[in-house]
């Protein structure tokens, strides 16, 4: 993915006033998002999620340093024979003393040195494709977030406009009723209307403020404010592919989740093949230089040792361990269907967000021209309050379900490209021929 460093950089220094559309000073340290790409790059850079999935995997490589590495080897000096003060003939005072000097050696046998090194690698492969996983899911979290902060900024637009209108017709309804040709009761519930819409921009107010707060957190940053025009967010592409009726597994293979099952198969495998290794007893080979005190001499003494499996052949390890493959197989069956059924959902769920946007889009025109002839129209006692009313709860709650229906888009597209292993930009490569809705 082409994540443009360059652009975060000169976004970091963008003005505060620069943040949103209205906003006078933004905080210091705040930075300004203009897309999906800029967010998952400063998330990438900065998030304190993906820093610990890095040490974890630096743990691991740590781990990999010990495995192929061969027993130490160890010293012994015994002195034997020390008279002291009981005793007798030759063995009174030093006289009598025997120093062994020995060195032994453990020798590794039946391929534990090697069994270890390729669990050692594939501990690593693991903890790279968690590290990847990770990534992804960052990537996916943070796409997902500004789009909750877009939506939630726009939201508040929605119900400014609400409120306007509201005010507009309270305005005109009042002064119907002083002329006599609305009853009281017209007026009243306008005011309701207007108190009820006053509350609603409040409400949108503090939701926009928690989405933001939410997308610093997930960030790693102090603030975050929102660039004035996201074109982004309207931009949904061409219809996307219907998911096919089959299981997608063969899409799956970028998902590093998908390919964590097959490397924790074989991790298990090797994980077998070491407590097989183990059951195998190892050699101590010795070499002991002996020095005698009487008569100034020297001998040399080599030996070797070996335990004797007779009773424990590590049989409680191996078990262990082939049960733990036989899971690892079972889950990997059951992991492979449980994404390949997750990317139909998500990509079925982001095929109805899409024509629902389409179909909310090509309702716009009409529900504001009908709430425009209905205000006009009130003004003009060619509609009831009623009507007034409907058409303009019907222009509000139309941009209101555009404004969740284009988030909800984000959140699945998100969510389709994270099966897939892909980057945010990619999708649009595999939509399908067609005009932008």
């Amino acid at each position: 993915m082409r994540f443009h460093f360059l652009w975060l950089a000169a976004s970091l220094a963008v003005p505060a006033a620069a943040a949103r559309a209205g906003d006078v000073h933004a905080p210091a340290g705040a930075i300004v998002l203009s897309s999906p790409e800029q967010a998952v790059a400063a998330a990438l850079a900065r998030s304190p999620v993906l820093r610990g999935a890095a040490a974890s995997r630096q743990a691991v490589r740590g781990d990999a340093l010990t495995a192929p590495l061969r027993p130490n080897p160890e010293a012994s000096v015994v002195v034997e024979n020390f008279g002291g003060l009981g005793g007798r003939g030759n063995y009174r005072g030093g006289r009598a003393i025997e120093t062994t000097l020995g060195v032994s050696q453990r020798v590794e046998l039946g391929g534990k040195r090697t069994a270890r090194i390729a669990l050692a690698v594939l501990n690593g492969d693991l903890a790279g494709l968690d590290h990847e996983a990770a990534r992804h899911d960052l990537t996916r979290e943070v796409v997902t977030a500004l789009a909750d902060a877009e939506a939630a900024s726009r939201a508040v637009g929605v119900e400014r406009d609400r409120a306007r209108l509201a005010a507009e017709t309270l305005r005109i309804a009042r002064g119907r009723v002083e002329a006599g040709r609305e009853p009281l009761l017209q007026a009243r519930r306008a005011e309701v209307s207007h108190a009820t819409a006053n509350v609603a921009v409040d409400r949108a107010r503090r939701e926009a403020e928690t989405a933001l707060r939410a997308l610093a957190v997930l960030i790693g940053v102090p603030r975050v404010d929102l660039a004035p025009r996201q074109p982004w967010f309207e931009d949904i592409g061409p219809m996307p592919p219907s998911p096919p009726p089959a299981g997608p597994a063969w899409r799956l293979a970028a998902n590093p989740d998908f390919a964590r099952l097959e490397a924790v198969i074989a991790q298990k495998r090797a994980n077998l093949s070491l407590q097989q290794a183990n059951a195998v007893p190892d050699v101590t080979l010795q070499g002991q230089v002996r020095r005698f005190e009487e008569g100034r001499e020297t001998a040399f003494i080599i030996g070797a040792s070996i335990p004797l499996p007779v009773n424990d052949r590590n049989q409680g390890g191996i078990a262990r361990a082939r049960a733990e493959l036989l899971r690892a197989e079972i889950d990997a069956g059951r992991g492979q269907l449980t994404l390949a059924a997750a990317l139909t959902t998500a990509g079925q769920r982001m095929e109805q967000a899409w024509r629902a946007a389409r179909t909310l889009r090509a309702a716009l025109p009409a529900a504001e021209e009908a709430a425009r002839l209905a205000t006009g129209g009130f003004a003009e006692v060619k509609f009831t309050f009623l009507e007034v009313s409907d058409a303009q709860k019907a222009l509000s709650d139309t941009r209101a379900q555009f404004n969740d229906v284009l988030r909800e888009f984000h959140a699945r597209r998100a969510e389709v490209e994270r099966l897939l292993g892909q980057e945010p930009e990619a999708p649009r490569a595999w939509g399908r021929s067609g005009g932008t809705p």
